[in-house]
């Protein structure tokens, strides 16, 4: 559960040490003295183990019960607060549930469980077929010498562990999957039944806030574990329409900015408006609209996102309510959304996320703005549309995208991304994916902060077999990423899916995507100024001037205050303008820019990137 806690919640770590080549039996050696320490051949006939105790992550307390099985099962309750959680991991089926009590598939994180788990049992640290021992060398932690002796599966996931330099005791674990680490400190070793068990288990991240203790009450080993006990619950309905329908009609929707849906909505009986999030893992709720709802807040655990890390909240019993459906008992989280809202210029009261995804048919038809949600039984594929499997990454759904005739990777699907494509930076410099293109950089918002992306132009996607051409694509830097994936390509985002008919079927896996020769045609807007200015009362301040952009070629500077455009005064209406899209139109437009001491700038409009 360590791990899927990790993924709901979205939490970020970063790469330690890198192997430093040793004799494989010197690393032998020193499991041995583990495997002894840790009481010889009881621990090596150690079949099973059932924990019980009280865990704390972030600022909240609970409970957890784990049975883990020597070859590699896992069944976890946990209690947190509002948050009632569940995993199970065999050879055969692995799930979970979700904050909203919702039964999901893990996906491609039941081989990682496996593996983290058979590190409690002896069979892991004994030499195998497929895996690799190295002796990295001594290693302080905590005051401690320790021996670190690091495993490897022929892949970039790696175990390291920190073994007393003296005794062999286990003083921790380091476990890097997917280019995110985690370490593991065990303390209060007690023997039970002729095993050192650890009581008392702390995990770490590179974000403090979201660090774990786990202190065990009781341990029993070599427990009889029922299969029934990795059965998943029954799937729990978290929905319904209004009587007598099984579909909500078609629900006009605002394209805001052509980059994000939103949907009138009413939230614990309040009317307001939500935005459509494929790639949140919870639904989130902008503190300001959980006290107009008086949604009843407890405890504060971390979350990761592009921007960096923040703090959030839990309200449980959550109503939504678009048109005839009802989602009922969401348990979301609660943030300061205001500093995502200003950067889009639109008011973001709440993020629908993958809830209502998961068991109903969502249709979006973007030429007509309008978007409907049906049972599957409701479901008719519409003509000429094309079937994309839909795989898993964690808790996110994923797409297989082609790059200019490249091999398909898979992507992250997510409609509340603004920006057409995000390359992760291990398969950008693994593809060299900026070498030789025209770059520069830019301004973006996400949880957790600003960061600061490079630019640049993908020649073409393809999806499906249906091809996207000329797309502007953002490539974090891995400190400003939480998603450095070595598994995944990036995320691709509603910009791309935009210019589709979109059906989605997380049931069947799949997404369906009708042409749209029209939208197909049209070029992605983007930004050809090269200045990124936020609006502040009468007038946008510069938060950023983009490298190469016309904007630096004609010495604009951070800070600079624009009071007009072409003579169009910034006002209150502004943001809803036309003229709030003076930077995108096409190249070779010259725009006449008014500052805040009554002087002109001209700028001519270019393609920089």
């Amino acid at each position: 559960m360590i791990s899927r806690l990790i993924a709901l919640l979205a939490l970020v770590a970063v790469m330690l040490l890198g192997p430093v080549p040793a004799r494989a039996d010197e690393a032998r050696e020193a499991l041995s003295k583990y495997v002894a320490w840790r009481g010889g051949a009881r621990f090596e006939a150690l079949q099973s183990v059932h924990e019980i105790g009280r865990i704390r992550v972030g600022e909240v307390d609970g409970t957890f019960e784990r049975w883990l099985g020597r070859e590699g099962r896992l069944r976890e309750n946990l209690s947190l607060g509002p948050l009632q959680l569940s995993e199970a991991v065999t050879a055969h089926s692995n799930w979970t549930t979700n904050a909203s009590g919702q039964l999901e598939e893990l996906g491609d994180h039941g081989q990682e469980d496996r593996r983290a788990i058979a590190l409690a049992f002896a069979d892991l640290v004994k030499p195998h077929a497929g895996m690799s021992y190295q002796l990295l060398g001594s290693e302080q932690l905590d005051g401690r010498s320790c021996t670190v002796v690091r495993l490897g599966f022929g892949g970039t996931d790696t175990y390291d562990l920190l073994l007393d330099a003296q005794t062999g005791e286990l003083v921790g674990e380091r476990i890097t999957q997917d280019r995110a680490t985690r370490l593991v400190r065990y303390a209060d070793w007690r023997n039970i039944s002729g095993v050192r068990m650890a009581f008392e288990q702390r995990v770490t991240h590179s974000n403090p806030d979201g660090d774990e203790i786990r202190q065990l009450s009781s341990v029993d080993i070599n427990p009889v574990m029922n299969a029934m006990l990795f059965a998943p619950p029954a799937p729990k309905r978290s929905w319904a329409f209004a009587p007598g329908q099984h579909s909500t009609a078609w629900v006009p929707f605002e394209f805001f900015n052509n980059d994000q849906i939103f949907v009138a909505a009413i939230i614990n009986g309040r009317a307001t408006t939500l935005v459509l999030d494929s790639g949140a893992d919870i639904t989130v709720l902008d503190k300001v609209t959980a006290n107009l709802i008086g949604a009843q807040l407890s405890g504060a655990v971390p979350v990761g996102g592009t921007g960096g890390q923040a703090m959030m909240q839990l309200a449980p019993h959550i109503d939504v309510q678009i048109g005839a459906l009802e989602l009922h008992d969401i348990t979301a989280g609660v943030m300061d959304l205001s500093g995502i809202a200003q950067q889009l210029e639109h008011p973001l009261p709440l993020i629908l996320g993958k809830e209502v995804f998961n068991q109903l048919i969502v249709d979006i038809d973007f030429p007509n703005r309008r978007i409907a949600f049906r049972e599957r039984d409701q479901h008719a594929v519409p003509s000429g549309a094309v079937r994309v499997p839909l795989g898993r990454h964690g808790g996110n759904r994923t797409v297989p995208v082609s790059i200019e005739g490249r091999n398909a990777i898979q992507f992250d699907f997510d409609l509340g991304s603004n920006s057409p494509m995000t390359i992760y930076p291990f398969y950008r410099d693994r593809m060299q994916l900026l070498a030789g293109r025209r770059q520069s950089r830019g301004l973006s918002a996400g949880v957790g902060g600003m960061f600061r992306p490079i630019y640049a132009t993908l020649k073409s996607i393809s999806i499906g077999g249906l091809s996207v051409v000329d797309v502007p694509a953002d490539f974090p830097d891995p400190a400003d990423s939480t998603l450095n994936s070595d598994r995944m390509g990036g995320s691709i985002g509603l910009p791309v899916f935009s210019r589709f008919r979109l059906l989605t079927d997380y049931a069947q896996d799949a997404i369906w995507l009708v042409a749209d020769p029209k939208a197909a045609a049209q070029p992605f807007p983007r930004n050809r100024a090269g200045i990124i200015a936020q609006p502040a009362g009468d007038r946008l301040k510069v938060l950023m001037v983009a490298p190469g952009s016309p904007a630096e070629q004609s010495a604009w500077k951070e800070g600079m205050e624009i009071t007009a455009i072409d003579g169009h005064k910034i006002d209150a209406g502004y943001r809803n303008s036309a003229t709030s899209h003076w930077a995108t139109q096409p190249a070779g437009t010259r725009v006449s820019l008014t500052l805040a001491d009554g002087s002109t700038k001209d700028i001519v409009l270019a393609d920089y990137f």
